[in-house]
């Protein structure tokens, strides 16, 4: 049986920042889909969280696990953008989970609330991310509900990896306000203080632009 599930007033998120894209230091990576998807905004993914995020993913093959990811939204002056930039990642705690599925229970979102609060200042969810064990990237019919009522704003973001066989994909809202449960995109890899990439996905492709972003 389903449990009980109590959405609970989330903290104000915080304004938008005004920055222009890292793009000189990011490297893109793509997903087979990208054609077939409206990527409203472009998602940077800081490399210290990406490996917080591939730690917490790869400690537990055989059931799923989740989290929240954390960071800012940022507009773009010069070229009237917004951008969502991935800066950290909370693992979920009190989650009900098995080897094909996660919960987000009202204590995790207290939990998760409640840290973004007191640990992040300034910061906001702009997202949230789980495991599927060998069973590739999609979001599930649950997933696309707690997607639908804890993570609607239009700016936050689904993350699905399958630690396994090392893939993952990020699911947005598009412009009809509905969820693409199976194409999902890639990211640019925030290069924050290291010189080469840290990403190893086996279903994205780097796409190199200049010798500047190369290994």
């Amino acid at each position: 049986m389903m449990s009980t599930r109590i959405k609970i007033l989330e903290p104000v998120p915080a304004p938008l920042v005004n920055a222009p894209m890292p793009l000189e230091h990011a490297l893109p990576w793509a997903s087979p889909y990208e054609h077939r998807v409206v990527r409203p905004f472009e998602i940077f993914f800081e490399q210290q969280a990406y490996l917080d995020c591939l730690a917490h993913a790869t400690h537990d093959l055989r059931n799923e696990v989740g989290g929240a990811l954390i960071g800012e939204v940022r507009f773009d002056p010069e070229r009237g953008e917004p951008y969502v930039v991935i800066q950290d990642i909370l693992p979920a705690q009190h989650v009900e989970h098995g080897s094909t599925h996660v919960t987000f229970t009202q204590d995790t979102l207290v939990q998760l609330n409640n840290e973004l609060e007191d640990h992040f200042p300034g910061k906001r969810m702009v997202g949230w991310y789980h495991t599927h064990p060998r069973l590739n990237v999609f979001l599930s019919n649950y997933d696309s509900w707690l997607h639908t009522h804890f993570f609607n704003d239009p700016t936050q973001v689904a993350l699905v990896i399958d630690p396994y066989y090392q893939r993952a994909g990020f699911f947005v809202w598009q412009d009809d306000d509905l969820l693409d449960t199976v194409h999902y995109v890639g990211f640019f890899e925030a290069r924050n203080g290291r010189d080469k990439s840290v990403v190893d996905l086996t279903n994205l492709t780097p796409i190199y632009n200049g010798p500047e972003n190369k290994d």
